[in-house]
């Protein structure tokens, strides 16, 4: 599974703890990638799971959690 994300896209994504591994695998480092329940327009994907976890890109919001990874929503837009 490859994605192609243009080079602007990963030049925003600054935080990646992964080396972009997502890109070749579809996963975060040795975990899946976070499933989506919805993608808004301002590039934020809102989450199907509720739980923290560590990333920098991942932020409660509400009751919810959020992801800002510009790389993550590309390949969403891609899905």
């Amino acid at each position: 599974m490859k994605y192609q994300v243009p080079d602007a896209v990963i030049k925003k994504t600054t935080n990646c703890a992964h080396e972009f591994s997502c890109l070749e695998t579809g996963k975060c480092g040795d975990k899946p990638m976070c499933k989506v329940d919805y993608a808004d327009g301002d590039n934020v994907l809102f989450l199907q799971d509720k739980e923290d976890a560590f990333c920098s890109y991942r932020v409660p919001f509400g009751f919810s959690q959020v992801c800002t990874c510009p790389t993550h929503y590309a390949i969403q837009q891609q899905a």
